[in-house]
């Protein structure tokens, strides 16, 4: 059925007919089933630094400034302190995070970001990075992932 579907809007899309529009963030699903991504979604991915979903860990390399912040979105306010999150290095052991009552905000590939916690590494050494959301705070219908960035990369 999807193929039918995805045929006929790539003829559309080739006929040359001006008069069509189409969202720039729609989403198309693709013959494997699988959602392309949206423009919205590109956006956000262009911003520095690794995204890690919500209950996932990702690989991070650690640059020559060797200070990581750990971001959420702002909008996420007090649901943020349910995060529970853990960075381990090669050998399986967990680097200090450390915070601070005052959270650094800045504006990253368009929304605004808190810092929630720093941790450092040795440089050019890769480690693991997850975070929890212990209390399932985090609203439905927020993005459910983190950014880990090097301490002033450049947002823009």
């Amino acid at each position: 059925m999807a193929v039918p579907v995805a045929l006929a809007a790539a003829v559309a899309g080739c006929s040359g007919d001006d008069t069509s529009t189409t969202a720039a963030t729609s989403t198309v699903v693709s013959t494997s089933g699988a959602p392309q991504r949206t423009t919205e979604q590109a956006a956000e991915e262009r911003g520095p630094g690794v995204r890690i979903a919500i209950g996932a860990a990702r690989p991070v390399v650690v640059p020559a400034e060797a200070i990581m912040d750990i971001k959420a979105p702002a909008e996420w306010g007090d649901a943020a302190a349910g995060l529970r999150c853990t960075v381990t290095d090669s050998t399986g052991r967990n680097e200090d995070l450390r915070s601070s009552d005052v959270k650094k905000r800045e504006i990253i590939a368009g929304g605004e970001w808190i810092t929630l916690w720093t941790f450092s590494s040795q440089p050019a050494t890769e480690v693991t990075v997850g975070c929890r959301d212990t209390g399932n705070r985090i609203p439905a219908d927020e993005a459910h992932y983190i950014r880990v960035t090097p301490r002033g990369a450049n947002p823009n």
